[in-house]
C-alpha cells in the first residue's frame, strides 16, 4: 500500500523520544482537503502523523520521528502530554459538527495495514492503541461510537473486555466509587469523587464510546461496566508484561 507524503510544518523535533502509544481521531471537517488545508496551516497549530481518506488513501503530513500536534493537553495511566511519545491518526469524517458518519470499510482496511505496520515497527502493545477520547474525554469525543474498535480487535489490534455480562442493575452511589478506582486503574484521569459528577459522565461516555458502544443508548449505568473494566485492566497488564 503507498503512502503519500504532504508536508505540515506544525511540528517539533522528537529528539530521543521513544514512540510508545497510537492515537485514533477523526477530522470533524467537511471534506478531505479541507482537513488536508488545516493541518497544514501554521496558524491551526495541529497536525497529524497521517491522514487516512475515506477512499483509503494514506497521506503522511508528519515524520514518525517528529511529533506532531495532535492529542494537546492529555493524559493516559500516569502520562501527561501524549504527543511526545505517540503517533496520531486521523480519519476523513465530517465528525459530530457536519454530520457524523460510519466509517468506510477502504477507510478500515487501511488503517488496519497502517497502525500493524507502526506496532511492527516501534514495538507498541496493544494496550497503548487509543481514541483522542480516552485521553482527552473532558473536550474531545472522537473517534466516537461509530468507530468500529471490535473490527480492530478481530484484526488483532487494542483491547476490548471479553467478558459477557448480562447484570443490567443500576449501580448505586456506592458504587460508584469503585466504579472511578476503575476507571483511573484502567488509565483514565480521573478524581475519587464517590457521585457521578461531570468529570465521571465524560470518562464514561469515552469508555462506552471505545469499549461498549450500545450502552450509551441507556441512560442507567450498569454493573456490567465493572466486569468489563476488570477484564480491560487484566487484559492491560498482561498487554503490557509481553511488551516488557
Amino acid at each position: 500500500m503507498k503512502i503519500k507524503f504532504i508536508y505540515s510544518p506544525n511540528f517539533t523535533l522528537r529528539k530521543s523520544r521513544k514512540i510508545e502509544s497510537i492515537i485514533i481521531h477523526y477530522t470533524g471537517m467537511k471534506t478531505a482537503l479541507d482537513s488536508i488545508k488545516r493541518l497544514k496551516n501554521k496558524k491551526s497549530k495541529v497536525s497529524c502523523h497521517y491522514l487516512i481518506e475515506n477512499n483509503g488513501s494514506i497521506i503522511q503530513m508528519v515524520r514518525d520521528q517528529d511529533i506532531a500536534w495532535h492529542a494537546g493537553v492529555s493524559y493516559w495511566d500516569g502520562k501527561k502530554n501524549l504527543n511526545k511519545n505517540s503517533i496520531g491518526i486521523e480519519l476523513q469524517n465530517k465528525g459530530e459538527e457536519f454530520g457524523y458518519e460510519k466509517f468506510k470499510k477502504k477507510q478500515i482496511s487501511s488503517l488496519i495495514w497502517l497502525i500493524n505496520l507502526i506496532k511492527k515497527k516501534y514495538d507498541i502493545c496493544d494496550a497503548l492503541i487509543l481514541g483522542h477520547s480516552d485521553i482527552a474525554p473532558d473536550r474531545k469525543i472522537d473517534p466516537g461510537y461509530f468507530f468500529p474498535w471490535q473490527q480492530l480487535y478481530k484484526a488483532g489490534i487494542g483491547l476490548m473486555p471479553n467478558a459477557i455480562n448480562s447484570d443490567n442493575k443500576e449501580i448505586t452511589n456506592v458504587k460508584i466509587k469503585n466504579l472511578q478506582l476503575l476507571l483511573r486503574k484502567y488509565g483514565y484521569k480521573l478524581k475519587i469523587s464517590e457521585v457521578l459528577d461531570k468529570e465521571t459522565l465524560q470518562v464514561l461516555y469515552a469508555f462506552q464510546s471505545h469499549y461498549c458502544p450500545n450502552e450509551l443508548t441507556q441512560f442507567k449505568i450498569k454493573r456490567k461496566l465493572l466486569i468489563y473494566l476488570k477484564a480491560l485492566i487484566k487484559a492491560k497488564n498482561i498487554s503490557l508484561t509481553k511488551k516488557n
